[in-house]
């Protein structure tokens, strides 16, 4: 018995090569936009948070999402005689290594609001995700406009010979 494969050729063409390359742009743009507003939150938040404590984790909390392992310590501490239990809203599947239940660790909270809290350990995760995110959209813009500039040739040189087989075509018929 023979089995045959065949290939199929992409129909898309140069003008559906522009398109993709403006969208690869468009979604730089979107990825890099996404990563500055991430760290002004981010700036915000520390920048509210300036009161240290010592906060003990005492859980995890798992990420709404319920094929994920992704986690979030829940941390323990006493702020002007009353005790409080946070959490950060990121969440890595790598904080379960990186926090230990029943171990203290250096936290800052913002005074007018006890709950919302800040840990550098944490902002480090987050400015790993940052990173990718602007990275990345620096590198879609740039092959974006690398592929648009050679589809525009291709289109450019499609045209002008099609361009000049019509002449030639006019010219045969006079």
């Amino acid at each position: 018995m023979e089995i045959r494969t065949t290939r199929t050729r992409s129909n898309t063409g140069p003008l559906g090569r522009l398109f993709g390359s403006i969208i690869m742009v468009i979604l730089g743009i979107a990825f890099f936009i996404a990563s500055g507003f991430m760290a002004k939150q981010n700036a915000n938040v520390k920048e509210r948070c300036n009161y240290q404590v010592d906060a003990t984790v005492v859980g995890f909390d798992r990420s709404d999402s319920s094929d994920s392992s992704a986690t979030t310590p829940l941390f323990e501490y006493v702020y002007n005689g009353e005790t409080y239990k946070s959490k950060t809203g990121t969440y890595s599947s790598s904080f379960k290594d990186k926090f230990r239940t029943g171990q203290t660790y250096t936290i800052f909270i913002d005074p007018n609001d006890p709950i919302e809290i800040y840990s550098e350990d944490i902002a480090k995760s987050d400015a790993t995700v940052l990173s990718i995110l602007r990275w990345g959209g620096v590198a879609l813009v740039i092959l974006g406009i690398v592929s648009f500039v050679f589809s525009l040739i291709k289109v450019i040189a499609i045209g002008g010979a099609i361009g000049l087989a019509i002449s030639q075509f006019l010219k045969k018929k006079e």
